[in-house]
C-alpha cells in the first residue's frame, strides 16, 4: 500500500465524519533492518468493490494496525517488519451470475449490486434465496482469481522471500481467502510452505468456516450477513458489534447496512476485536520456522 493510498484513506474518514482512531506514528523500526523477518498482511475485498475502494480499505487496515502495533504483546511482535498488500477481486468471471441475477430480479445495475444489497434494510429470506448460490458457493467465484491469490501467498512463504502471511478478507473476499488457502498450502510440485505460516482473520464472512483454524468477526448489526444466515443457518454466527447503540451507529455515513469494512474498523467493539485477532494470528505465525 503506497503513501497516496494511506492519505486517501485518512481523507475519506475525515470527510465522512468518522472519528479516526489513529494518531501520529513512527515508521516501523524493524523495517530499517535487512535482517529483520518480514510478515505479509493481505487485504482481500469482496466483489463489486472498485480498485480505489479496495485501496482505501487496505489503507484503513494498515493505519489501524500500525497505530496498535507499539502496544501489541508479546514485545517480539515489534521485531518483525509488516508489509501490506492487496489481493484485488475484480468484478468478472463466474461472479457475473450473481450480478446478473440482481439486475434481472431487482432492477439493479451490476456494478452497484453488492453495494445496494448492503443498504437494503428490507432484505429478506425470499430475496436472499434467489441469490444465495452465487453469493456463497465456492464454485461461483472466479477460479482464476483464487489461483492468483494462492500463488501470491505461496510465493511469500517460500524461498527466497520466506515470510509469514496473515490474510484479512472482507465479505465475499472470505470465500476467496478460504479457497486460496487450500491451494496455497496444498500439494504442489514445488516444496510446500511451512505448516501454520498462513492465517486468515475474516471480517463480515458469509462462509461456514475459516480455513486453517482462523478467526473471524461478523457484527450483530450486519444486515446482509444476517439475512444470509436466515437462509443458510450454517453461516458463521455474529460475534461482535459496532458499539452498544446500533440505532445511533446506523445514522453514520459508514453504516452501509452494517456491512462496510470501513465501519468494522472505525467502531468498537469490532475494531478492537479484529485487531486483537490479527495480533493473536501474528503470534501464531511468528512461532513457525519458514524455509528451514
Amino acid at each position: 500500500m503506497n503513501g497516496v493510498s494511506l492519505k486517501l484513506s485518512l481523507f475519506l474518514a475525515l470527510v465522512l465524519g468518522a472519528t479516526p482512531s489513529w494518531g501520529q506514528f513512527s515508521p516501523q523500526a524493524a523495517c530499517q533492518s535487512e535482517a529483520a523477518p518480514r510478515t505479509a498482511i493481505y487485504y482481500v475485498n469482496g466483489v463489486t468493490t472498485t480498485l480505489d475502494e479496495a485501496r482505501l480499505n487496505g489503507g484503513k487496515l494498515e493505519l489501524e494496525f500500525l497505530t496498535r502495533l507499539p502496544s501489541m504483546t508479546p514485545a517480539s511482535l515489534q521485531s518483525s517488519c509488516y508489509l501490506f498488500f492487496l489481493n484485488y477481486n475484480p468484478t468478472s468471471g463466474a461472479v457475473k451470475d450473481f450480478t446478473e441475477a440482481g439486475q434481472q430480479r431487482l432492477g439493479i445495475n451490476p456494478s452497484d449490486m453488492w453495494r445496494k444489497l448492503e443498504t437494503l434494510a428490507s432484505l429478506g429470506p425470499t430475496m436472499v434465496s434467489l441469490l444465495q448460490g452465487p453469493m456463497t458457493q465456492a464454485n461461483q467465484i472466479d477460479q482464476a482469481a483464487v489461483q492468483r491469490h494462492a500463488e501470491a501467498y505461496r510465493a511469500q512463504m517460500t524461498s527466497p522471500l520466506c515470510r509469514r502471511v496473515v490474510v484479512v478478507p472482507h465479505s465475499q473476499g472470505n470465500l476467496y481467502a478460504n479457497a486460496a488457502y487450500d491451494a496455497a498450502v496444498g500439494p504442489s510440485p514445488a516444496p510446500a510452505p511451512a505448516a501454520g505460516a498462513l492465517k486468515i482473520v475474516g471480517v463480515a464472512t458469509p462462509d461456514t468456516a475459516v480455513k486453517g483454524n482462523g478467526r473471524y468477526r461478523t457484527s450483530t448489526g450486519d444486515l446482509l450477513i444476517g439475512a444470509i444466515n436466515v437462509v443458510l443457518p450454517s453461516t458463521l454466527d455474529a460475534n461482535t458489534n459496532w458499539g452498544p447503540n446500533p440505532i445511533l451507529t446506523s445514522f453514520t455515513p459508514l453504516y452501509s447496512g452494517g456491512h462496510s469494512f470501513m465501519g468494522y474498523l472505525s467502531f468498537d467493539d469490532s475494531r478492537s476485536q479484529i485487531l486483537s485477532d490479527i495480533q493473536s494470528s501474528l503470534s501464531e505465525v511468528n512461532a513457525v520456522a519458514v524455509c528451514q
